[in-house]
């Protein structure tokens, strides 16, 4: 089978996750008419906006990574489709545990379910990425071994900096989901980009 439908389920997905992600804000509400209480709740909302852009940019990097994997992997098979529901299942839940983080950041509990949903989505990716090569089963023969070495790499780059948040929030809740700040920067290394040599997607399906 091909590819196509699950990369539009997947973009269409995503795109929803990253858009409900404003509802970790709360709206005022009609009930507040002066100036100044409307500002007060505005500034305590504004708070939120760091765990925001976080984890944005986290759902960011997990569609980017999926586009990598997909434009090495050249077909499919039901079980790679349930491997990939099961991501999509928990990358819809982001919002959810990220907004309960965002409104009890203080609590162990909020944030260890946001640091666990993320390191699911972790260790999702990593599966789905072993499954489509291992003996290149749904991915060119003739794939760079190296490629192949840097997708595992990058998703257990997730893994770890998600297991770190974990044991912090274990220490100080409020600040364990900082954690993944680690994420983006560790990726920006050279060793974990790919060089665009080897087979893989024309330019056209780019």
């Amino acid at each position: 089978m091909t590819t196509h439908r699950i990369e539009s389920l997947s973009d269409c997905i995503f795109a929803f996750s990253m858009t409900l992600l404003v509802m970790t804000f709360t709206f005022p509400g009609a009930g507040l008419q002066d100036e100044a209480q409307v500002t007060g709740v505005f500034l305590k909302e504004i708070t939120k906006f760091d765990r925001y852009v976080l984890t944005f940019a986290l759902l960011a990097i997990f569609w980017i990574t999926h586009h990598q994997q997909f434009h090495h992997i050249k077909r499919t098979d039901r079980r790679f489709l349930w491997i990939q529901v099961a991501i999509l299942m928990f990358i819809v839940m982001v919002p959810f545990t990220a907004a309960w983080m965002s409104a009890y950041s203080h609590l162990h509990i909020t944030n260890l379910i946001f640091d666990v949903n993320l390191l699911v989505l972790g260790l999702l990716f990593l599966l789905s990425w072993f499954y489509a090569t291992q003996g290149t089963r749904l991915v060119d023969e003739n794939i760079d071994r190296t490629i192949v070495v840097r997708g595992v790499a990058r998703s257990l780059v997730t893994c770890f900096v998600a297991l770190l948040a974990i044991a912090m929030s274990f220490y100080h809740p409020g600040w364990s989901n900082y954690a993944f700040v680690l994420t983006p920067l560790v990726l920006l290394l050279k060793t974990f980009r790919d060089t665009g040599k080897g087979p893989g997607r024309s330019q056209g399906r780019d």
